[in-house]
């Protein structure tokens, strides 16, 4: 049997080789060329690849938020400074993919609004995850399927224990 040390060893392996894999979008759909050159245009904004999974959480915080966030509570989302977060609001706005609103209480007050490209893209990614995985997890029997998000739940649920 293996100890937790060799175990945590061999998940951070497993991690890397997952990395490593950068999946092609194979989507069988004509969106998918625009979502390719919207992507390559994101690139070809200087974003540095580190910054680039912030673009999607910020595509996904406007999708899922009731009230548009202000660069502000943005920066504390993300848990990054202000100035980053004001970088990344200017790739998704030269993107096309946000655009900035005056708040409809105060003037004054910046807030990020998910723009209909925006939208387009975001909900494109989440079907094109979703169908992948149906792909992916229809490798594994309905037991193993049920096992297998259990113990990512229990790992993510550890996880964010962490942090609170």
């Amino acid at each position: 049997m293996q100890t937790s040390e060799q175990m945590a060893s061999e998940f951070v392996d497993l991690l890397q080789r997952l990395f490593r894999l950068r999946p092609k979008l194979v989507f069988p759909d004509e969106r998918v060329a625009s979502m390719k050159q919207q992507l390559h245009s994101l690139k070809d904004s200087g974003v540095d690849p580190e910054d680039r999974m912030f673009l999607f959480r910020i595509l996904d915080m406007l999708r899922r938020s009731e009230t548009l966030p202000t660069m502000g509570e943005l920066s504390a989302e993300l848990g990054i400074p202000l100035s980053s977060a004001t970088r990344l609001a200017d790739s998704l706005v030269h993107a096309n993919f946000v655009e900035r609103c005056t708040d409809a209480h105060d003037r004054r007050v910046v807030r990020l609004c998910m723009t209909e490209t925006g939208r387009q893209f975001i909900e494109l990614g989440i079907d094109y995850t979703r169908q992948r995985i149906l792909q992916l997890l229809n490798r594994f029997s309905p037991d193993e399927q049920a096992q297998l998000l259990r113990l990512m739940n229990k790992l993510i649920d550890s996880m964010q224990a962490e942090r609170e």
